[in-house]
């Protein structure tokens, strides 16, 4: 096994593993750069592969914390993925909740289009760093880290590959200017998600794009995450990242 380093920043977690050549970049989910978030950087080091974690809500940490996002997330479940893209929707929810101020600038914040724009921002950055340091690259995301992971596909030409564990497919015009493989994870049991997934896997049929895509069943949302007890899954969780090691193996090693 080769000997890795770690380190935390406020900009991010790295993992540097001697003499790689190629860089994973983790994306957080929606609880921010957690230590789970940094395990998964030393389990990709593991592999062999060299890890970053940029901390996609640096500036905003101290209102981006697990325990107001959850308040936000409770306050908004009922809303589909794109009715929380709508302020007065978002606000009318809140206010049936009868959540404090806090939790308000909260949701307002999370799903606020410019917000999300400046988190894809922040990892193209991250990605076409490691692109100029390693010689290849790929993205590994969870949740809204899911997410980013393949519109970040779409948006830079730095990577070798992408993988998404529960994360929104993208729309049929991002999914054209995917060229990379593509790995996406999903758990039976995450109706919002799932929504969209058979127009995802449709239109890259449709269009011939590299997608190797699971479902676990009797899952749900998060499914990965230890230090989520409600919706971890250990089995589901193993044979998930062995699926996932197989794809960066052969994505990532030099043939």
């Amino acid at each position: 096994m080769r000997k890795s380093a770690s380190r935390a920043t406020k900009s991010g977690f790295t993992v540097k593993t001697k003499r790689a050549s190629a860089c994973v970049v983790v994306l957080h989910e929606i609880w921010g750069l957690v230590p789970h978030t940094r395990d998964v950087c030393k389990l990709v080091g593991k592999l062999g592969f060299a890890a970053h974690a940029p901390n996609m809500y640096a500036g905003d940490d101290d209102l981006l914390i697990p325990n107001n996002i959850q308040k936000a997330m409770e306050g908004v479940w009922e809303l589909s993925l794109e009715e929380r893209r709508d302020k007065a929707k978002v606000a009318e929810a809140l206010d049936r909740k009868q959540v404090g101020e806090e939790v308000r600038e909260t949701a307002a914040l999370l799903y606020d289009q410019g917000f999300r724009d400046r988190l894809l921002r922040t990892v193209i950055s991250a990605a076409e760093e490691a692109g100029s340091r390693y010689d290849r690259v790929a993205t590994l995301g969870f949740c809204v880290g899911g997410g980013l992971s393949l519109k970040t596909a779409a948006s830079t030409d730095a990577l070798t590959c992408a993988v998404s564990f529960y994360g929104e497919p993208p729309n049929t015009e991002l999914l054209r200017k995917i060229t990379v493989p593509m790995l996406a994870i999903y758990a039976q049991n995450d109706e919002i998600i799932n929504s969209k997934v058979p127009a995802f896997v449709g239109e890259s049929l449709n269009i011939g794009k590299d997608l190797t895509l699971k479902t676990y069943p009797s899952t749900k949302h998060g499914f990965f995450n230890d230090s989520r007890k409600a919706v971890y899954d250990r089995g589901a969780a193993t044979e998930s990242w062995e699926f996932t090691r197989w794809f960066l193996n052969r994505n990532l090693r030099r043939h």
